[in-house]
């Protein structure tokens, strides 16, 4: 296996979709949780769900059909990625904690 990381930062490496798959892990599943949730722009949002989407980490799923509404959920790679959000908080936690900014 060559460059796994550099592999997996290019699917998940952007700070936008680190948080929209921590929200996802923490139960919001639509366009207007994650934009409540995370305060993104609606276009950088629409951006990021796609590439999870393309990436198999989200899967795109229609609950209403009037008007057009979609929710967002995790894939099994998109549910192991819950692992990788423990970790980055737990370290965040032990060594940036409590948060100055």
């Amino acid at each position: 296996m060559r460059r796994p990381i550099a592999r997996s930062l290019a699917r998940v490496g952007e700070r936008w979709t680190i948080l929209i798959l921590r929200d996802v892990l923490n139960g919001r599943t639509r366009f207007d949780e994650f934009q409540e949730s995370l305060g993104i722009a609606p276009n950088i949002l629409t951006g990021r769900l796609k590439a999870l989407v393309v990436a198999g980490l989200l899967e795109k799923r229609r609950y209403s059909e009037r008007p057009a509404r979609d929710e967002y959920l995790l894939t099994q790679r998109g549910q192991d990625f819950r692992l990788v959000i423990v970790m980055l908080q737990t370290w965040g936690n032990a060594h940036f904690a409590p948060d100055p900014w």
